[in-house]
């Protein structure tokens, strides 16, 4: 169960991350958000690249989170069964996928503000 929980609170930070970051309330830091070069560069460019990453950022956040109440679901059913495990890969898998699209939208929003 540890794992079905970690996954589906993974998911939830990093979509409470997002909407923070892109509704501005989540300052350039060293821990938290998209810390890629052309965005740590100004205030401005954090800002632009998190408001262009957020939607991207939410959708990959829901990965983890559906595919753990999946998992909790078809283990309470058929405990005998991997499918949990196959759920929760495929949510990280879903999860890293968007995490790349995301960090792609965020770095070309920071570099159109010109500061990145």
């Amino acid at each position: 169960m540890p794992r079905l929980l970690r996954s589906g609170l993974g998911g939830v930070v990093v979509i409470v991350v997002a909407r923070m970051a892109a509704a501005g309330r989540l300052p350039r830091n060293l821990f938290a958000g998209i810390r890629i070069p052309s965005t740590m560069r100004s205030d401005a460019a954090w800002r632009a690249g998190h408001r262009a990453a957020a939607p991207a950022l939410t959708v990959a956040g829901l990965g983890p989170v559906l595919a753990a109440v999946a998992a909790a679901v078809t283990t309470a059913k058929q405990p005998e069964l991997d499918a949990g495990k196959t759920l929760l890969r495929a949510g990280d898998g879903w999860l890293l996928g968007w995490l790349g699209l995301a960090i792609l939208q965020a770095s070309r929003a920071a570099r159109a503000t010109g500061a990145g």
